[in-house]
């Protein structure tokens, strides 16, 4: 498991420590540095950030109910591997928020916001030249959330970023190797559509770029046969 970065300088109170390992653990989640089927052990876990176990099985406990970790024996905890049918299903009510955090971000990007989502985009595309994938799926991921935080509705972002717990991970099985250049270029072209849109202020336009992302990184996920039945 990559390790997360260490928590030296925390509050003492378990509470506070909850949360910020609570925070860290989703980030690794939303950004795919954890991929499906990954384990480890809370101990582990406690060791890398610094921290006791409590505030660790805490957080851990939070995102076991969300369904984006799975209890194992021995205080372990591992990434679940999702059925086909659970990832289509999400993958469906995905769309659905992510399309209205689209129209909505649409109308509402600053001049400001727009200059940086362009610079997201380039970002995007340099790191599927790179040797990591995780390059690859922290950039997708920051790129998208940049469109969903500019929606200007928290309530969506965090319904937004609860799905994501469990489709970061998966997102991995699509983004950055070389053997799927393919892929990267249809990625490629559906972001330059959806800023495309975004800048030109067409709503409808961006939502069906954002559609047409997520669905072919779907697909081919599933082509791939690497979920469960």
């Amino acid at each position: 498991m990559p390790a997360g970065p260490p928590l030296s300088a925390l509050p003492e109170r378990p509470d506070s420590l909850a949360r910020q390992v609570h925070d860290i653990l989703s980030e690794m989640l939303l950004s795919g540095q954890l991929r499906p089927a990954d384990r480890m052990s809370m101990r582990d876990l406690a060791d890398q950030l610094g921290v006791s176990v409590m505030p660790v099985r805490d957080a851990v406990s939070r995102l076991v109910a969300a369904g984006a970790l799975e209890s194992r024996p021995n205080r372990a905890v591992a990434v679940p591997l999702m059925t086909r049918a659970g990832f289509r299903d999400l993958t469906e009510i995905r769309i659905h928020n992510e399309m209205l955090a689209v129209r909505l971000a649409t109308l509402r990007m600053s001049v400001p916001q727009l200059d940086q989502l362009r610079q997201l985009e380039i970002a995007f595309c340099m790191s599927l030249e790179g040797p990591d994938s995780r390059d690859a799926v922290r950039a997708n991921k920051t790129l998208h959330f940049h469109i969903y935080e500019s929606a200007g509705s928290p309530v969506l972002r965090d319904v937004i970023a609860g799905m994501w717990l469990k489709a970061g991970p998966v997102i991995t099985l699509d983004l950055g190797e070389a053997s799927r250049r393919s892929r990267n270029a249809a990625s490629v072209s559906n972001h330059a559509d959806l800023v495309r849109a975004i800048v030109a202020r067409e709503p409808d336009a961006a939502a069906h770029a954002l559609e047409a992302d997520i669905r072919s990184a779907a697909e081919f996920i599933l082509s791939r046969d690497v979920l469960r039945d």
